[in-house]
């Protein structure tokens, strides 16, 4: 491989998938990138891709065309249509037409033809990496990002479990970038007509820090709340 192992810690908080029924061809994708990217999820099939798409949400696929149960290209689809942040990447033995149109029609950022370049799918995946990173997911330290599309806090690429109302609660503190919160911005916008009171609104907070960490929200005393990222330079 020529591209330097130092470059491709530029993907160290992506998450990617890959989608190839061809066992040795996914293994030689995944074995350079299982030590550098946050995650890396595999799959033989375009039903497991699809299955663990709405399972881990990652930033990147790469995915073959001619896959069992479903081909790549429908996979594809159905994923754009769950994400139209996620960058995906097709292989393929087969470059013709109609692939390239359909490829383009649901937003592929390349067709690679295989025999694949390692080396060039992992530039273009660093470049991708960048985009999707910089305009998805927020990372918020080293094992918890928040993807603002679908309003979900992942940890080391899992989903968690957050109620309706800690869901709005987590997506307004994170929208205000840091700011505090004040108190009666919580019951206008999440409450609405229902009165709040300070203990509920603390048992919701409370609830988010413990399905995460403790640092993600802070108390500002007679004010309200702020989030609050923790994520090393």
């Amino acid at each position: 491989m020529m591209v330097d192992n130092d470059i491709l810690d530029g993907l160290k908080n992506a998450l990617i998938l890959v989608v190839e029924d061809d066992n040795d061809l996914r293994l030689a994708i995944e074995r350079p990138l299982k030590r550098r990217c946050k995650a890396l999820y595999s799959a033989s099939s375009g039903k497991e891709g699809l299955k663990l798409f709405r399972e881990k949400r990652p930033h990147i696929v790469i995915t073959d065309i001619n896959l069992p149960e479903l081909s790549g290209l429908d996979m594809a689809k159905e994923i754009r249509a769950l994400s139209s942040e996620v960058a995906i990447i097709i292989i393929t033995a087969f470059g013709n037409e109609e692939n390239l149109i359909r490829s383009y029609n649901i937003g592929a950022c390349s067709l690679l033809k295989k025999p694949i370049d390692l080396d060039e799918l992992f530039m273009i995946l660093l470049s991708n990496a960048k985009k999707t990173l910089d305009k998805g997911f927020i990372e918020i330290n080293e094992e918890f990002s928040y993807n603002p599309e679908n309003q979900t806090l992942y940890h080391q690429g899992k989903s968690v479990e957050l109620t309706k109302k800690e869901t709005k609660i987590l997506d307004l503190l994170i929208k205000n970038k840091g700011n505090p919160v004040p108190y009666d911005e919580f019951q206008s916008r999440i409450w609405g007509a229902t009165p709040m009171t300070l203990d509920a609104l603390r048992m919701h907070i409370n609830s988010i820090r413990k399905k995460s960490f403790q640092e993600i929200v802070k108390n500002f005393s007679g004010v309200g709340y702020r989030f609050c990222r923790t994520l090393s330079d």
